[in-house]
């Protein structure tokens, strides 16, 4: 796990500075990288890779980057891991190829160089790279199929430049900093930046599973290796019987956390207590991981799951650690979090507390059971939000009656969304906007100051194509993929990245793995009593879990922010507010008016809290 950053001046004019500017790009990632820094710069100073290092795979001198081929034409600075790399290394050796090193980073290079992006598809793992090759003067960059590690990208006709992090792509010089009207919609109509926009004008996040390569005197070409739509499409293998996809899936389980568990140092796991984590403790002491390190956050309230963890972690015997915060620590960390999110989010600070502690303890890589309830099922969407589009189906021309009643009989803080479900077209996309959505457009419109009442900035199009299905989907299938391809990968995965990175520490996701998607789904589409507490998943672990945490009700993790906002967090919050009226961004009195609303139980805590990080993030745009 890593931090890159370069820039191709595609015209060969040399970039000026360019050993300051290396310099510059090595210092703003090296909090990604503690381990290590390189560089390399073109003979005619007209293209730059850099490279900050957190050694996990081959920790050796050896693995560290930029790493070129042994002839010196092709060199790549990547961020990831390849889990598989020893397999397809074993191809490559079949096919005449000889290694150096025994690091992921030189697999990657090789498999690369010798078959093109199109062998991506081949590999396990979370990445985002960029390869040089001196052959014909072209720069390849790519991201894995789910989107787990970031790459954002700023291009004109003149330059292209990639980083890891916005900040560095600002130190490139390549983009000026301003932020996108179409964006910031974007964050407030989801409550993150939604991809392939970002958080900045002119930058965009490449696409998962794709590929883009410059090569001077040429058009830009992209390309997909892979995309995650695929596994929804269809009907199961109806052939195949109910005991052997329930045995294939056990095993998926088991070799996907084998997988994630390869490499050179130790590897934690985050356990909140809850069933993904849990499995993945569980799994992981089953298969022989040994020694194993667990973490937990701590605080006071029901939503708390500490007391189950250690409890479940004494049972296991792992090494258990739990992080204790209140609202007082908390506040004191919500300058560094705010720091660490390069683009605005209402998630994350759970994930930045608990990383920067586990990070302390000289732990360099930790699991976590993200991506559990979009694999398995367990958000209330996948059942809710079908119902609700059949029902406006099925109703017809009664729906105006229902319509009109249910504004009537729902609590002011469901109304907006209820109506904005009655004036959609029903599709199931709509009612995911609904369920899953921060401020409707209507309130949008009312809290909108002036610099974000430009609706033509054209973000629309981009994210109604992004949650466009692959085929025919079951209904249950097309909610995972919405979850999967939106929520997932803009929010969680995205946060989980900013915020584990920021102290050096590389989160891996066992269950967002495309050869686990490929036995779950779509069969499971079919199956919507296996949803519940995630039968799928608990009924195939062995050994099981314990019923007190297999038949639990699911509540999300979450810290209880809705208490510590009227404490310590309260100004935090209304400071933040106030900034995002004074950048033009939020109507004046339009703070006020949120906040009144959610103090009177009209609206949830987030709707405060994300206009308080827009107002800080916007502060952090203007230095």
């Amino acid at each position: 796990m890593c931090g890159i950053a370069g820039i191709v001046d595609l015209a060969g004019r040399p970039i000026l500075d360019a050993e300051g500017l290396a310099r510059t790009l090595a210092h703003e990632l090296s909090h990604r990288g503690p381990d290590g820094e390189g560089a390399w710069l073109a003979p005619s100073r007209d293209a730059v890779l850099v490279h900050r290092r957190l050694a996990i795979i081959d920790p050796t001198p050896g693995g560290a980057q930029p790493m070129a081929t042994p002839d010196g034409r092709h060199r790549i600075v990547f961020n990831g891991e390849i889990y598989n790399y020893r397999d397809l290394r074993g191809g490559l050796e079949s096919r005449g190829e000889r290694f150096t090193t025994s690091s992921d980073t030189e697999v990657l290079l090789r498999l690369i160089v010798r078959d093109g992006p199109a062998a991506l598809a081949r590999v396990r793992g979370m990445f985002a790279f960029a390869c040089w090759s001196d052959d014909d003067q072209s720069l390849l960059v790519a991201r894995d199929r789910f989107g787990i590690k970031p790459l954002y990208v700023a291009e004109s006709a003149e330059r292209v430049a990639f980083a890891s992090e916005l900040d560095a792509l600002r130190a490139t010089r390549a983009i000026d900093g301003s932020p996108s009207t179409a964006a910031v919609r974007a964050y407030l109509t989801w409550g993150s930046v939604p991809q392939p926009l970002t958080w900045l004008d002119r930058v965009e996040m490449l696409e998962p599973g794709t590929w883009r390569t410059w090569r001077r005197g040429a058009a830009a070409r992209t390309g997909t290796f892979a995309d995650t739509r695929d596994a929804y499409v269809g009907r199961h293998d109806e052939a195949l019987p109910e005991s052997e996809w329930r045995q294939r899936v056990a095993n998926a389980v088991r070799d996907s956390i084998r997988a994630h568990l390869v490499a050179d140092v130790p590897v934690g796991v985050f356990l909140s207590g809850g069933i993904d984590s849990s499995a993945i403790v569980s799994t992981a002491a089953a298969i022989g991981a040994g020694n194993l390190r667990t973490f937990t956050v701590g605080f006071e309230g029901d939503s708390s799951e500490a007391a189950q963890a250690e409890q479940f972690a004494r049972a296991l015997g792992t090494r258990h650690e739990t992080i204790d915060l209140d609202s007082h620590a908390l506040a004191r960390e919500v300058p560094a979090f705010l720091a660490s999110v390069d683009q605005p989010t209402v998630d994350g600070v759970n994930s930045f507390v608990v990383s920067k502690a586990v990070a302390r303890t000289g732990i360099k890589a930790v699991l976590s059971g993200t991506g559990g309830d979009e694999m398995f099922g367990g958000y209330p969407s996948f059942l809710r939000l079908p119902r609700a589009v059949a029902w406006k189906q099925r109703l017809g021309g009664a729906w105006p009656l229902v319509a009109g009643a249910g504004h009537a009989v729902l609590p002011p803080r469901l109304r907006p969304r209820w109506m904005q479900f009655v004036r959609s077209d029903g599709a199931l996309a709509d009612a995911y906007r609904v369920q899953r959505g921060l401020f409707t457009d209507q309130e949008l419109d009312v809290i909108a100051g002036p610099a974000l009442r430009d609706r033509s900035a054209p973000g629309s199009p981009v994210l109604s194509r992004r949650l466009q299905p692959a085929g025919s989907e079951r209904p249950l299938a097309a909610v995972a993929r919405l979850e999967s391809r939106h929520y997932l990968t803009s929010q969680l995965l995205r946060d989980i990245d900013a915020t584990s990175m920021a102290h050096g520490l590389e989160v891996r996701v066992p269950f967002v793995d495309h050869e686990l998607l490929a036995t779950v789904w779509p069969r499971l589409g079919d199956r919507p009593e296996l949803l519940a507490h995630k039968k799928l998943l608990t009924g195939t672990l062995d050994p099981p879990l314990p019923a007190s945490i297999a038949d639990a009700r699911k509540q999300t993790f979450t810290l209880p922010f809705a208490r510590w906002m009227t404490g310590d967090l309260e100004p935090i919050v209304r400071d933040g507010m106030q900034r995002a009226v004074d950048a033009g961004w939020i109507a004046a009195g339009a703070p006020d008016r949120v906040w009144t609303a959610w103090r009177a139980g009209h609206s949830h805590w987030t709707r405060p809290w994300s206009l308080a990080v827009l107002g800080h993030c916007l502060s952090g745009a203007a230095v």
